[in-house]
């Protein structure tokens, strides 16, 4: 929970404290961080010299730097101020003491190797080359480049899909809850709401915790709409983290809209703290990140992996989304603009994890082994009929007498099913009117733009008075069979053409 906190009276009195709160010093700060974030403590340097020439250092960081940074430099180099020796400071240094600095930074892990020795060579440097700086100057270069570590380059690491597509279940359960009136299990609304936009959209949790609630029309705030019709999902400056707006598409069908809606029925009734408005709101203050954990480390029970409950960390969805649009064949460049990287450099790390499980996938379809033909002929004597599995891409699927093989169409909407005896396609290459497709929720958004495609040129032929009524007719079919899928997968959860094509 995070209240609102009243800005220090004299700032000079509050700097002058060996404990700064940066939330009373910067009128602009991420509400969705707890507290002790923004708490810098100086005692633990035990030299009084040192002491203030870290908090003279500081000082003259606060017209540049965010309300947040100085905690976290301050705890990247407060293992190195302690380690130096008690009456040491920044005008005797040597490099003898570096040298021991380096060795105890490697001790204290990989953080401390790289962003604390880079940390404390940053702030020696300004020290010795600054004209703002007043006071005893450490000598030039006295950190050498080879002293501070690489930072480990780690691949972002996406939801497994199994994981994934439990959750999407969840949300499901819990959105047709609060349609119906009723309140939804395990979480509280307006957490899965949350998680919900954060699932939908890829967005930062600091973005998602700052939304601001649009007007009485539903209009402006953190919602947008062109003059086509689509709507956007408005994201401020003022707290983002590369510091400009930036703006995300959204669909209806994704349900974005109506959990942004739904919030801020709910937000109404609680006070506007802060006066900015925001969105996820309530009574004691407004949403925060350890919420968004606690709410991840409730669910993790029921999102079990390889055996084990599965904690989801609030930054992994945006690398879900990010490896899902890559995974269907989105560009990078747009997969940028839509993330609002600041350089094509930090997408293109999703495409290392794209490749990395294209080699695992490939490595588990060369492990299966393929059933003989006189198995498939004594395994399928008769035929059940067999339902879709959502755990399952492709291959043998088991069924209560019998196997069927299925594999992912082309064009990605859907799944094939094939018999056992391989026989011809019946509908080529109109898939829709097949008994033998499959369709998840996961390819309804691929229907969904069918179905506008089929609406849209039905409309045109319409308005064109040349075209033939021949012409209407043939492209009629299509577009009720696209509107049948969509009803049925919104409803069911799926599309089986040996159900629902009778």
């Amino acid at each position: 929970m995070h209240t609102e906190v009243t800005l220090a009276k004299d700032p000079e009195e509050e700097l002058d404290k060996d404990v700064w709160d940066m939330r009373r010093l910067k009128t602009e700060y991420p509400k969705h961080r707890p507290a002790n974030d923004f708490i810098v403590d100086f005692t633990v340097i035990a030299n009084p010299v040192l002491r203030q020439q870290v908090k003279r250092y500081l000082r003259l960081r606060l017209p540049h730097w965010k309300g947040r940074t100085f905690s976290t430099v301050f705890r990247a180099i407060q293992p190195l101020l302690c380690a130096l020796p008690p009456d040491t400071h920044v005008g005797t240094l040597k490099r003898e003491h570096i040298e021991h600095l380096v060795a105890i930074a490697q001790q204290a892990g990989s953080h401390c190797a790289s962003h604390g020795m880079a940390g404390f060579r940053t702030m020696l440097e300004f020290m010795a080359s600054n004209a703002a700086w007043v006071g005893p100057r450490p000598p030039r270069f006295l950190v050498y480049p080879e002293d501070v570590a690489c930072r480990p380059n780690t691949l972002p690491r996406p939801i497994p899909p199994d994981v994934a597509d439990r959750l999407d279940a969840l949300l499901y359960q819990a959105v047709e809850a609060m349609k119906a009136g009723k309140e939804p299990a395990i979480l509280s609304p307006m957490l899965w709401d949350a998680l919900l936009i954060l699932r939908r959209t890829g967005m930062r949790t600091e973005d998602v915790c700052h939304l601001t609630s649009p007007d009485a029309n539903g209009r402006n705030g953190c919602l947008d709409q062109d003059s086509e019709g689509y709507w956007w999902i408005r994201i401020e400056h003022e707290n983002h983290k590369m510091g400009k707006d930036h703006r995300i598409p959204t669909k209806t069908t994704d349900g974005t809209v109506d959990a942004i809606r739904r919030q801020v029925g709910r937000s109404q009734a609680f006070e506007n703290h802060f006066g900015k408005g925001y969105l996820f709101r309530h009574a004691g203050g407004t949403l925060g990140y350890e919420q968004l954990k606690g709410a991840l480390r409730k669910l993790a029970p029921h999102l079990m992996h390889e055996g084990q409950p599965y904690r989801i960390a609030p930054h992994q969805f945006r690398h879900t989304m990010a490896t899902e649009m890559i995974e269907m064949g989105v560009d990078p460049y747009t997969v940028k603009e839509f993330l609002g990287h600041a350089s094509l450099e930090m997408t293109q790390r999703y495409i290392k994890v794209y490749l990395s499980t294209l080699k695992t996938r490939y490595d588990e379809y060369r492990a299966k082994k393929p059933p003989t033909f006189a198995a498939v002929i004594a395994d399928n004597l008769s035929h059940a009929r067999v339902l879709f599995d959502a755990e399952e891409d492709s291959g043998w699927v088991e069924g209560k007498v019998g196997k069927l093989y299925r594999s992912p169409l082309p064009n990605g909407m859907g799944v094939c099913v094939h018999l056992p005896m391989l026989d011809p396609c019946p509908t080529p290459p109109v898939c829709g009117f097949c008994s033998k497709l499959c369709v998840e929720r996961r390819h309804l958004p691929l229907w969904e733009t069918a179905l506008e495609s089929h609406h849209r040129t039905l409309e045109l032929l319409a308005q064109n008075p040349s075209a033939h009524d021949r012409a209407i007719q043939r492209h009629r079919p299509y577009l009720e069979k696209a509107k049948q899928i969509v009803e049925t997968v919104q409803r069911e959860g799926f599309y089986d053409g040996r159900i629902h094509n009778q």
